[in-house]
């Protein structure tokens, strides 16, 4: 069958992904982007490998920047052990938002998956791991390192029963086959190892439930935060209550402005940071305008001019790298793109033990369960019961406190997960 895979994949899948991606990158920039900065990804890899040393390696491919955050804590693992790591990306933002400051990792995009172009990539790295994060595996690249005796591994694996592919008969075929050229399948919880263990149950794939590498990423992250002196003026933050809201979209700000707007009025010692999704000059320029046309007891400020700060209880944050470290100092926290494309990172406020709103209109995880049983997350609908629970914080020091208490409960056992992963495949190889 995955003979018979390979052939029908290479003959109609490869073919059709080719020119859907050409025909996608004339409408989109990163798509685009992407093409673009793989005209001279061998050369590139092959002139970045010849420097390095005759350690083992291991390449660790991610679809984009929240799996290789999530990858972190694995290779760092890794090169505890001398293994030279090549860090694979799909997407440009992956790619470019990436920070690499490790000895011994390099970064790369992954090649088009034709069978050819995988053949040169693994004989170029010769990896004797390939880990994959959470997803986004691809059929030719599987089936080389297969030939190859190439170690394979899925990390942090969640097995989505929404998932249409799963259950299409003919396409259920073709994706039992593709995940059945895992060797060690690690999955997070007992829900996804039933579930695989019932999908995979004629493939040889060692199915370990051992947990979710995140949660130790942003444990490892918050270590280096202490207070918002270095990030904001002393009297910015001095005596004030901060209210964060994170990767914010249109829609969220839609619903929460206007309760902070009604909060002034009574809250003076509140002073709320927005952290767009994407903090470009035109989306400021669009907050500042509606703030200044709708809300009169908003002032705001940018933050790259906070130089000039004169009392404004609003700060709009116009670079990247901030939001984890303003998390940090806040008093409370509101999580975005719930109302419009999926919830971003609600584990970053968490682990600074504070409540967390956000709203989950739209599913792509489960962390808005876990925070909930915790009893330290909140689900926005609409903006009078945001204002309802934003008082209640505001006005109630013992109960935010108490409640941000239970976020410890949200990464009670979930510590480690890098090193066991590492353990078990690094020792067999």
């Amino acid at each position: 069958m995955r003979t018979l895979w390979f052939v029908i994949y290479n003959i109609i899948g490869v073919p059709f992904l080719w020119v859907f991606f050409r025909l996608y990158s004339l409408f989109n920039s990163k798509v685009k982007e992407g093409f673009t900065m793989r005209r001279d990804l061998f050369s590139n890899l092959d002139r970045s490998l010849s420097v390095s040393g005759k350690n083992k390696r291991v390449l660790i491919h991610s679809s984009s920047l929240g799996e290789f955050q999530q990858a972190l804590p694995i290779v760092e693992e890794f090169r505890r052990k001398n293994y030279d790591v090549i860090l694979s990306f799909f997407s440009p933002s992956g790619f470019n938002n990436s920070k690499i400051s490790f000895d011994n990792v390099i970064k790369t995009y992954i090649p088009f998956d034709s069978a050819s172009n995988q053949k040169k990539f693994l004989e170029i790295i010769k990896p004797e791991i390939i880990i994959f994060m959470r997803y986004d595996l691809w059929y030719n690249l599987l089936y080389e390192s297969k030939k190859r005796n190439i170690k394979t591994v899925l990390a942090n694996a969640r097995y989505d029963e929404k998932d249409l592919t799963w259950k299409i008969p003919v396409v259920s075929s073709f994706k039992k086959t593709l995940y059945g050229m895992i060797d060690d399948l690690f999955v997070i919880d007992d829900f996804d190892e039933s579930n695989y263990k019932r999908k995979l149950s004629d493939e040889k794939v060692k199915i370990v439930k051992i947990g979710d590498s995140k949660f130790e990423r942003v444990f490892q992250s918050a270590k280096r935060f202490s207070d918002s002196e270095k990030t904001l003026p002393a009297e910015a933050v001095k005596d004030k209550k901060i209210f964060v809201m994170g990767s914010s979209w249109k829609d969220d700000e839609d619903v929460i402005l206007p309760a902070i707007n009604k909060s002034l009025e009574f809250d003076k010692d509140l002073l709320t940071i927005l952290v767009p999704h994407e903090p470009k000059d035109s989306k400021i320029d669009a907050i500042e305008r509606f703030i200044e046309n709708k809300y009169q007891n908003i002032k705001a400020i940018r933050f790259s001019e906070i130089s000039n700060y004169k009392d404004e209880n609003f700060i709009i944050i116009d670079r990247i790298g901030l939001l984890s470290k303003l998390y940090s100092a806040a008093y409370l926290s509101y999580v975005g793109g719930g109302f419009k494309t999926g919830l971003h990172n609600i584990l970053e406020p968490a682990i600074f033990n504070m409540p967390i709103l956000f709203s989950n209109k739209v599913k792509n995880s489960d962390e808005d369960e876990i925070l909930i049983s915790a009893g330290c997350g909140f689900v926005v609908t609409d903006t009078k019961q945001f204002y309802r629970l934003f008082r209640e914080f505001l006005n109630n020091r013992n109960y935010r406190d108490k409640t941000g208490e239970k976020c410890s409960i949200v990464f009670e056992d979930k510590i480690g997960v890098a090193k066991k992963i590492v353990n078990q495949i690094a020792i067999k190889s």
